[in-house]
């Protein structure tokens, strides 16, 4: 199996997920003024769920090189994780169209879960199958990110539940948060 092929295939699928969300984008009923801000739910999900899996693109190329060669069981990990991302546009949706729904949230919260579940697993089988001699700080890299991500949707969570009005400005609080970690790690 060649890795650089996996990549390309994962970079497809991950432009694809991006692709469905923008579709997904629907004009209000009225191009009015009160019309866009009746949009703005969905416009500010739809830009925390993109920059979310840009940032993860970039991590998950990082990540792939340590990769000497793709092995079966990193393929079948990668796989999973491109499962679970490619259900973040149905999570979106519902967050969107259902904003001030503690269901929706729970939802979308649930499938941002899943993917960073299906994340630790894929770089903890990838980090087994390199050869090469990775330092202390190589290995905790994938894992820091999914840390911090998983306190953030369960932060997210609690405030929806005990605040319903927070709910439609979750996603803002994604979109400072992962420009905030993509700066960090930038430095």
């Amino acid at each position: 199996m060649d890795k650089k092929r996996i990549e390309a295939f994962s970079d497809a699928i991950l432009a694809i997920i991006v692709t469905i969300m923008a579709l997904e984008l629907q004009l209000p009923q009225e191009l009015t003024l009160s019309g866009f801000v009746g949009i703005l739910p969905m416009v500010f999900v739809y830009i925390a769920s993109f920059l979310q899996i840009m940032t993860v693109w970039l991590y998950y190329h990082e990540l792939f090189q340590l990769l000497d060669q793709m092995t079966f069981r990193v393929f079948v990990a990668n796989s999973v994780w491109l499962l679970t991302a490619s259900l973040v546009p149905l999570a979106t949706r519902a967050v969107g169209q259902y904003s001030g729904s503690f269901s929706a949230l729970l939802f979308y919260i649930l499938i941002l879960g899943l993917w960073d579940v299906a994340w630790v697993i894929m770089a903890t089988v990838l980090l087994k199958s390199t050869s090469r001699q990775l330092s202390l700080d190589d290995k905790r890299i994938p894992y820091r990110w999914a840390k911090l991500y998983a306190v953030q949707l369960l932060v997210i969570l609690l405030v929806g539940y005990l605040v319903p009005s927070f709910i439609p400005f979750g996603p803002l609080l994604m979109i400072v948060n992962v420009i905030y970690g993509f700066l960090s790690d930038r430095k």
